[in-house]
């Protein structure tokens, strides 16, 4: 491991934003990219991850609900689109999908690709090369497949499934032709050296896209009492991943309001190039407008893909 990376840990403000600013105007110049996500398939998850309030080994209480219907979610999609994201990605909980339920996957994605200009993705669990394949033949853009944390850590924090079969599903899919997005959560009880363990692992996977979730603690999972990090240490992270992977993007995603609270903007200030916009999964996020307020103030552009 190139430990020297975690010198940013040492950084002042001043540093960060100027670093992670000529980085990200480098390779990205002035663009900003926004995606938007739709939990089409809520609950009753098989697997123990800690952090997750959908897992039904954690006590959360959340909205559960079967796949919704491909028209219900085109729907979500061009509300997404008319809030001004570019792409678009379907998410459901639970180890994969049942046939019946990847088939109806597929037939929304070729929905909206017809009757929008959104960039399709989707997150639905572990992949073969054959679904992967068959995602790609109806126009899907990207597969999102976070591997959470480092790989040492993981562990920790889930124990019904390996690291090993998120990168194999990762591999699936840029196997089948799709770019990829993965990241992870950043704050669950992991240190600096697995943050970066993590940036590197993603880097050797050559991932087109970094998600970086911020910890939020939800009462009845088992991490609810981990503290979440402060907003200048996640600031830190950010840039941390856009020194180890600058060319690709790096966008802030669920958690954000909540980790960095009155400093999301330095969020972009520090590196990234991409915002989730909207609701955050089985969290909400801050108002669209506030988001593209934020984006015009600092003069950059909303890219179209």
């Amino acid at each position: 491991m190139d430990r020297g990376y975690l010198e940013v840990f040492e950084w002042d403000l001043v540093r960060l934003i100027s670093e992670g600013t000529a980085l990200r105007e480098r390779y990205f110049g002035k663009r900003v990219m926004l995606c938007s996500i739709l939990n089409a398939k809520s609950g009753r998850c098989s697997e123990d991850c800690a952090f997750c309030a959908q897992s039904l080994h954690n006590q959360a209480q959340v909205e559960v609900y079967s796949l919704l219907d491909p028209e219900r979610i085109l729907e979500e999609a061009k509300k997404a689109s008319f809030m001004g994201a570019r792409r678009f990605s379907i998410v459901t909980s639970g180890r994969a999908l049942s046939h019946r339920d990847f088939d109806k996957v597929l037939k929304a994605v070729e929905l909206i690709r017809k009757e929008t200009e959104l960039l399709v993705c989707s997150s639905l669990g572990f992949l073969d090369l054959k679904r992967a394949k068959a995602l790609k033949e109806v126009g899907l853009s990207r597969y999102h497949h976070n591997l959470e944390t480092s790989p040492s850590y993981f562990p920790k924090v889930c124990t019904t499934h390996s690291i090993q079969e998120k990168i194999e599903t990762i591999l699936c899919a840029k196997e089948a032709g799709l770019s990829v997005c993965s990241g992870g959560i950043i704050g669950l009880g992991e240190g600096r050296e697995e943050r970066l363990e993590l940036a590197l692992k993603l880097r050797e996977l050559d991932v087109d896209s970094v998600a970086l979730n911020f910890f939020h603690p939800i009462p009845g999972t088992k991490l609810e009492g981990q503290n979440s990090l402060t907003p200048v240490e996640f600031l830190k992270t950010v840039t941390l991943f856009r020194l180890v992977l600058p060319s690709k993007e790096i966008r802030l995603t669920g958690g954000r309001a909540y980790g960095l609270r009155d400093l999301q903007v330095l969020g972009i200030l520090c590196g990234a190039n991409g915002l989730m916009i909207g609701n955050y999964l089985t969290t909400q996020g801050r108002p669209y407008e506030m988001d593209l307020k934020m984006l015009s103030d600092l003069e950059l552009e909303i890219d179209d893909g």
